[in-house]
């Protein structure tokens, strides 16, 4: 005997408006809580410039035929990162663990591009000031505020900034972030029935 699934529609988070963003098919309800939805910035803010950033939403709760979301990353394509880098130019990446005003830790990973070729000494002056710049930023604003940040590009034109100071820099991309510890929760998930 087949079992009767369901369509439900995936919600994005407030911060982007509660829009749908797709739709799942499952048999029951309890199975979508945990589901990863990868969705490019292009789809949900029509932002043509930032087509290259992939953002990782995971389903928290259903309610009815929605399922609501939650940011949990975000990711660039890698084509973004091998055109930045340019013969002449040295890379330097910046991976940090860095916890955000509201309890939730982040992993951030960065990669800028020296214009000129230098020596090391000067690619971990950049990178420390680098680090040193995203901590700051970072643990000072929620998710929601680090999330505005990264899609507007104002916290990659601060390290820009920061990191000029030392050598010339090129292209600044935050590559890659994700949650790898959520704060503790209020209270415990439901699900509620039809």
């Amino acid at each position: 005997m087949a079992v009767k699934k369901q369509w439900y529609d995936i919600v994005a988070p407030k911060l982007f408006g509660e829009r749908v963003i797709g739709e799942t098919l499952s048999s029951d309800p309890k199975t979508l809580i945990g589901r990863k939805v990868e969705v490019s910035l292009l789809d949900i803010a029509k932002d043509f410039q930032k087509f290259y950033i992939k953002l990782l939403f995971q389903i928290e709760r259903v309610e009815g035929s929605k399922a609501y979301t939650v940011f949990v990353g975000h990711d660039c394509l890698r084509e973004r990162i091998y055109r930045m880098v340019q013969r002449r130019s040295r890379r330097v990446d910046v991976i940090q663990d860095v916890r955000t005003k509201d309890g939730v830790q982040l992993r951030v990973k960065t990669v800028f591009v020296i214009i000129r070729r230098v020596n090391t000494s000067i690619k971990g002056a950049c990178r420390t000031k680098a680090r040193e710049l995203i901590n700051d930023t970072i643990s000072n604003a929620t998710v929601d505020e680090y999330v505005q940040m990264l899609i507007a590009g104002e916290l990659q034109a601060n390290i820009r900034k920061a990191c000029n100071k030392i050598s010339p820099i090129g292209n600044v991309e935050i590559r890659k972030s994700e949650i790898t510890l959520e704060r503790k929760k209020e209270q415990p998930v439901e699900v509620a029935a039809e």
